[in-house]
């Protein structure tokens, strides 16, 4: 079976646009979220189901507003289609298999159900007439039904227009368009390669001045052999310090400039749309983006340098544990490639939470601003409670998502004290023996402590 595709919603009322624009995916065409937002009709208060219908309705589908009961659904419904979701959301269903109901959700990712919990979030529950919306745009069902045994689909079929239509060609991204803001500071980044090259050669020295303190220093009780490796590490110390504190100089120059470059590239961007746009977005969406241009920042001067600098200094480490034990090296090895598989495999999550958080986090901003904004209209309408309660209400998600996001960040943390612990404590073991069946000295079993200490 053909893996559905799935996509994720930039913004916070994008649920709608999102969806059609998955199905449109799953059936060979491709569409812009620009595109599909126009053709739907979105504003701040979200996108109606007559919105996605008329979106999909101009790109060749035909489609059928139907209100379902489950065994329609399972057995009738042409999949995938989109569905109304705890009457604050749009879905899709991309199949049912038994009492398993896979989803493609455009704000949490795929997910899959059993069929109590499905239905728990799809039946319309109220007692009133529905009207179908999103956060507030109201597009009323017609005819009106009584909620509690029906839910809400959208039925998607193609026809021969969908398919005369080519569709849009995609813009993939890449990290080419994110490290054009480095290659401007080539000079920078050759003074920080040389120091990333002086730093591995100073930790190259370390272990062996160790080493020599033990097995010639102590052992021929010679003091001024001794204290001139004192006087040598010392100034290795000293020789390290100022290597850092040179690199931390220039990565604050380089990193405010490409920080400014990015912001003020978002920024062109931004004043050159037309208005229409910014009817359509919250506030708290283009503040977060904002926020988070710091974050690429981060990611191209921070994180991307930092984890080269321990690749070097793992690659350093490793070939003089080589040179020391072979058996050491490989156990060191080992364990740190399983120590990175053991990250990677929490990519996905971490991603998932990351999207989370920028929704809620955008929301939060929104609604901190109308509140600041609007005082004045919040005061002349006696609502005050009702505004309180909405802060809070977004403060309690984010609450739970610090909570997931802790669980999740102790867990990997866990498991990956547990191997560097596991790692250094055989390697412990095997330099030990090693020194006392006379494969390694005193000496270099502390120097192997110093590199596992690393």
């Amino acid at each position: 079976m053909v893996k559905f595709p799935f996509y994720r919603q930039h913004d916070q009322m994008d649920c709608g646009p999102t969806c059609l624009r998955m199905v449109a995916k799953h059936h060979g065409r491709h569409y812009s979220m620009d595109s599909l937002r126009q053709k739907s009709g979105i504003n701040r208060e979200g996108v109606s189901l007559l919105g996605i219908s008329e979106a999909a309705e101009e790109i060749g589908f035909r489609t059928v507003g139907a209100k379902l009961t489950w065994e329609q659904l399972k057995q009738e419904a042409a999949l995938p289609c989109v569905i109304y979701w705890n009457q604050v959301h749009f879905v899709v269903v991309y199949k049912i298999k038994g009492d398993k109901v896979y989803i493609a959700d455009p704000a949490k990712g795929k997910v899959t159900y059993r069929k109590e919990e499905f239905l728990e979030q799809w039946l319309v529950k109220n007692s009133v007439p529905v009207n179908v919306a999103v956060d507030g745009a109201d597009t009323p069902l017609n005819p009106p039904f009584l909620g509690g045994t029906y839910g809400i689909a959208l039925l998607l079929y193609t026809s021969p227009a969908f398919y005369d239509l080519e569709g849009e060609k995609g813009n993939r991204l890449s990290f080419s368009i994110l490290f054009r803001y480095i290659l401007p500071y080539k000079n920078l980044l050759f003074q920080l390669g040389l120091g990333l090259l002086a730093g591995s050669i100073l930790q190259l020295i370390f272990p062996f001045l160790t080493q020599a303190v033990v097995d010639i220093g102590i052992q021929n009780r010679d003091i001024n052999f001794i204290y001139l490796i004192l006087m040598a590490q010392l100034m290795l110390f000293f020789g390290r310090t100022v290597v850092e504190f040179i690199r931390s100089w220039i990565l604050l120059h380089m990193s405010t400039r490409i920080n400014i470059s990015i912001l003020s590239d978002f920024l062109i961007k931004l004043m050159k749309l037309p208005m229409p746009f910014f009817d359509t977005k919250m506030v708290g969406d283009i503040m977060q983006r904002m926020g988070d241009h710091a974050r690429i920042q981060n990611f191209l001067t921070g994180q991307t340098l930092s984890t080269l600098f321990s690749f070097v200094t793992l690659i350093v480490f490793s070939v003089v544990l080589a040179y020391y034990h072979m058996m050491i090296f490989t156990v060191f090895l080992v364990a740190s490639t399983l120590y990175v598989i053991w990250i990677v495999l929490f990519l996905k999550k971490r991603r998932e939470l990351d999207h989370r958080r920028f929704g809620i986090s955008s929301s939060n901003q929104s609604t901190v601003i109308q509140l600041i904004q609007g005082m004045q209209e919040i005061k002349l309408n006696n609502c005050e409670k009702q505004k309180r309660w909405e802060w809070e209400h977004l403060q309690a998600r984010l609450f739970r998502y610090q909570v997931k996001n802790l669980a999740l960040e102790q867990y990997q943390q866990g498991g990956a004290f547990f191997i560097n612990e596991g790692k250094n404590i055989g390697i412990t073991f095997i330099s030990a023996i090693a020194v006392v069946n006379g494969q390694l000295t005193l000496g270099a079993m502390l120097a192997i402590q110093y590199i596992i200490g690393q």
